[in-house]
């Protein structure tokens, strides 16, 4: 089939329909690049926009921390969650310390005690031990509610507990299921300063 054989308004029909297919590819390619770019500024006004948010939060809590830094009951709330100033050394042992004293009124059978590497955070020093002890449900309720509200506050940021493997002889009594406790317990101490 020869083009120019073919009736004049034919050709012109079939040269249009090549012309506007050539005109839509060639807005196609155009506006593609442009759409990923206003994609891609849209993202970066939604982050500025988070970024803003978050900062002007920042900004509005100034009067409340203002207020709480001239607020003697502030700074014994915030004096009650924290050790006293302290070195590494004192604070994991405070930490370990508090720990077996909780552990012992919780009737729980503590097995090993090690400190934990502490981290520093601005003014404070985060000191923590990690503890493996065997408990009944009762003593590990116990135990986890007297960490809960201790003071200084103490946190735990991992625990592990698992059916302690003890066997049982028939004719014996059922007791309660004794657990292996493993815990990662730590508390936020002043750093002491020179």
């Amino acid at each position: 089939m020869n083009f120019y054989s073919l009736p004049q308004p034919r050709q012109r029909m079939i040269a249009g329909l090549l012309l506007a297919g050539v005109a839509a590819a060639a807005a196609v390619l155009a506006v593609l690049p442009a759409m990923d770019h206003v994609r891609a500024r849209e993202g970066a006004i939604r982050a500025a926009e988070a970024d803003l948010a978050r900062w002007q939060g920042i900004a509005a809590s100034r009067a409340v921390l203002q207020a709480g830094m001239n607020d003697p009951e502030a700074a014994a709330r915030s004096a009650a969650l924290t050790l006293p100033a302290s070195t590494e050394a004192q604070a994991a042992a405070t930490v370990q310390a508090t720990i077996r004293r909780i552990l012992s009124d919780a009737s729980a059978d503590l097995k090993s005690i090690q400190p934990l590497e502490s981290r520093s955070r601005g003014s404070l020093q985060e000191s923590g031990v990690r503890i493996v002890a065997l408990a009944t449900q009762r003593q590990l309720d116990a135990a986890l509610f007297a960490i809960e509200h201790s003071s200084p506050r103490l946190f735990v940021r991992e625990a592990n507990i698992q059916v302690s493997g003890a066997t049982r002889r028939p004719g014996d009594v059922v007791e309660e299921p004794v657990l292996q406790v493993r815990l990662d317990v730590f508390a936020f101490a002043l750093r002491e300063t020179d």
